[in-house]
């Protein structure tokens, strides 16, 4: 097993073999046509956590011919390695965990290391989370002190949208080991630890890395020995290709420039300036504007039902006579409905270079109890009752208070996918449903209601998928102001101009039986009691007669209505 003073684990654990300690390093090697299973063997009110930090199987082999399998204490699989697997991976699941060792007839050594214990709230070192800024530092627990025993940390961390993340470590001391065993830090290059393996670091050293994209996954496990000081790392984003990226949200739009640009003009940060000149930058490494559209000298510019919002970064100069290039940065939003197109223009003397990319208008669609739109409902599904009016309420998220919102569109489907059945409610502004109702709206919203139904072939549930408009007020010729379209305008440009919601689902509240069938036995004290073979001659006679007046109506309606949908008429009282 493994010897704290010497860094080692005892090799070829033997084939089958169970493991009841509350924690224990194993590593496993095994050659060519072997299938060994071996059990870890925890109580099933812990949590078994294990941790894979070697995996050396046949790399010419694929993963039907070759595999580790982690299964759970009633055999369910938790995941497989292959060959071609992260070495860094690591399973959580109660109580018992077998791992099974399958290998081909190749005569090769395979080498498999794995790290168990049980998670127990004495070991839980409160660490890891998600990051969601443009630069910042991350260190292990206690930095520069020794980290606790059995800690293991995940980072989530997100940048802005066009830059990818450059890593810096700082300083790097945890237990050294020929292949990062016991303790390590692994950088995967993407949001989960199922992204591609970035790097391995252990020891005493520094690095320094690059993502491919704004999102990176960083994890520190430590083991129960040989704790250090573990690690420091400072994190900021770059822009992904060229010099400068531009990123658009609803109400504002993010600037990233390579600091290292800046420098290769002559300037600094702290000469940097929007068109307001008292706002600078928010951060100097990487050189980050966060340009508000309603402040900063932000200028907004309605054109064919389009918004743009531009703003230009200046680097400012001192003196009657400069070497130094002139630097303008115009950054544009073009915001048409839901579509939001990011513009940049560099400008170097006559020298220009322009980005665009494309965005989404955040939107949201809530349900509400009452017409009077306070408090949104947060249970899902919904439950309510046939026939019961439903409110809902869609929102644009925006420092914008000049916009508004249409509803062009909503429809029904009992299912989350939409496919048919499909029931319309309002289509192109036109009203389908006679319960459907407008509500007036207000700055950056639209309401409305109808009454609940069900579809038929009981399908418990009712999802909505709306599709929305975003407009400017002052756009008396917007698709907001033009109300009901029976066919599609030409004029509304190639853009895409509608944001889809989907919300639900909507659920009917079933009714209590016994509280039902108490009801029926107190009103059978008013039923006149009648002769048994009367009651079954008159029984006889109305079910007949039911069954003629169905035939009539399900006639009339499938002549009636020559669509491929069916939905519960609406109960009326």
């Amino acid at each position: 097993m493994y010897d704290p003073a010497q860094g080692t684990t005892e090799c070829n654990a033997r084939c089958g073999s169970s493991f009841s300690d509350a924690y224990k390093p194993v590593q496993i090697q095994v050659t060519g046509d072997n299938d060994c299973t071996w059990n870890i063997v925890r109580p099933a009110n812990e949590t078994t956590r294990v941790i894979f930090s070697m995996l050396e199987l046949n790399p010419s082999a694929d993963c039907s011919q070759e595999n580790v399998t982690v299964l759970d204490e009633d055999f369910g699989v938790l995941g497989v390695l292959c060959p071609n697997s992260p070495k860094i991976t690591t399973f959580e699941s109660p109580g018992k965990v077998y791992v099974r060792v399958f290998s081909n007839s190749a005569s090769l050594t395979r080498t498999v290391y794995f790290l168990y214990y049980s998670v127990t709230p004495a070991n839980t070192v409160k660490c890891g989370g998600n990051l969601n800024s443009y630069s910042g530092k991350i260190s292990s627990p206690n930095y520069p002190d020794r980290h606790q025993p059995f800690t293991y940390c995940v980072w989530h961390v997100t940048t802005p949208k066009n830059t990818k993340a450059k890593l810096s470590f700082t300083e790097i001391f945890v237990e050294p080991d020929f292949a990062c065993r016991f303790d390590f830090i692994a950088v995967y290059d993407g949001p989960t630890t199922d992204s591609p393996l970035k790097d391995v670091l252990c020891g005493r050293t520094v690095a320094n890395l690059e993502t491919s994209s704004n999102e990176f996954t960083l994890v520190f496990n430590g083991d129960y020995a040989n704790s250090y000081f573990g690690f420091s790392v400072d994190y900021s984003a770059i822009p992904k290709t060229n010099n400068s990226s531009l990123s658009c949200s609803g109400d504002s739009m993010t600037v990233v420039i390579n600091p290292n640009y800046i420098d290769s003009l002559g300037y600094n940060a702290n000469e940097l300036t929007l068109n307001d000149k008292t706002c600078a930058p928010n951060s100097a490494n990487p050189v980050v504007f966060e340009v508000p559209f309603g402040s900063c000298g932000t200028v907004k510019k309605l054109q064919d039902h389009t918004i743009y919002y531009t703003n230009t970064i200046h680097a400012s100069t001192v003196g009657v006579i400069t070497r130094r290039k002139q630097l303008q940065i115009i950054v544009t939003c073009e915001l048409e409905s839901d579509s939001i197109a990011e513009i940049m223009y560099v400008t170097e003397d006559d020298i220009i270079q322009d980005q665009t990319e494309s965005g989404k208008y955040d939107v949201s669609l809530d349900f509400y109890p009452t017409n009077d739109f306070i408090t949104p409902v947060q249970e899902s599904p919904y439950f309510i009752e046939l026939n019961q009016s439903v409110f809902l309420q869609a929102t644009v998220q925006s420092s914008d208070s000049d916009l508004t919102v249409f509803v062009d569109t909503c429809f029904a489907s009992p299912q989350a996918n939409f496919h048919s059945p499909n029931y319309d409610l309002i289509r192109r502004g036109c009203t389908k449903d006679n319960t459907y109702h407008n509500y007036p709206s207000g700055s950056g919203l639209a309401r409305f209601s109808f009454s609940a139904f069900k579809f038929l072939n009981t399908h418990p549930s009712v999802y909505l998928q709306c599709q929305l408009v975003i407009c400017d007020v002052s756009d008396v010729g917007s698709r907001c102001n033009q109300g009901c379209v029976t066919r599609q305008r030409r004029d509304l440009g190639s853009k895409v101009w509608k944001t889809n919601t989907v919300l639900g689902p909507l659920r009917l509240k079933h009714h209590n039986e016994p509280e039902a069938a108490g009801s029926a036995s107190e009103k059978t004290e008013d039923v006149v009691k009648t002769d048994q073979s009367s009651l079954y001659v008159l029984g006889i006679s109305v079910l007949v007669l039911n069954a003629l007046i169905v035939a009539f109506v399900v006639l009339r309606y499938t002549r009636r209505e020559p669509t491929g949908y069916r939905y519960h008429a609406v109960a009326t009282n």
